[in-house]
């Protein structure tokens, strides 16, 4: 089982390349792949860091520790999330029903992601500006 972060709901459909760092890149790029290819495993969405985190270099050990303020940027970002798609924290889902969900009820995140390293390399140049990649849509429902 995958543990998600509830805001990486938004990130993981919308991921190109490139992020932080090359580990983190490699880190990102497995979990989607890993999601690509088996959309039937469950997830398990979380308030605190996942399994994308566990290779990026703001990684407090418990805290995302970019800035001071960081890990209550993204705590709060995921109670958006986890509110605007009602589903509960610690839930599982297979990651299909979470992917698709989080695409319907957030075509775009140009509000709640502005501030995000990759938003303005990525999710605003790409598909109208949904940044979905189609082709993770696409192996997520095949």
């Amino acid at each position: 089982m995958l543990n998600i972060r509830a805001h990486h709901l938004l990130c993981i459909p919308r991921y190109y390349s490139g992020g932080y760092n090359q580990v983190f890149a490699e880190q990102h790029k497995k979990v989607c792949m890993s999601i690509r290819k088996n959309p039937n495993q469950k997830i398990r969405i979380l308030r605190k860091l996942d399994d994308l985190c566990a290779r990026c270099p703001h990684n407090g050990g418990k805290v995302c520790a970019k800035k001071p303020d960081s890990n209550e940027h993204v705590m709060w970002l995921d109670s958006q999330v986890l509110r605007a798609l009602n589903l509960k924290e610690n839930s599982v889902h297979t990651a299909k029903d979470a992917f698709n969900l989080s695409m319907s009820k957030i075509p775009s995140v140009k509000i709640l992601c502005k501030d995000c390293v990759t938003y303005y390399k990525s999710c605003t140049s790409v598909n109208n500006g949904t940044g979905i990649n189609n082709s993770f849509r696409n192996d997520l429902n095949k």
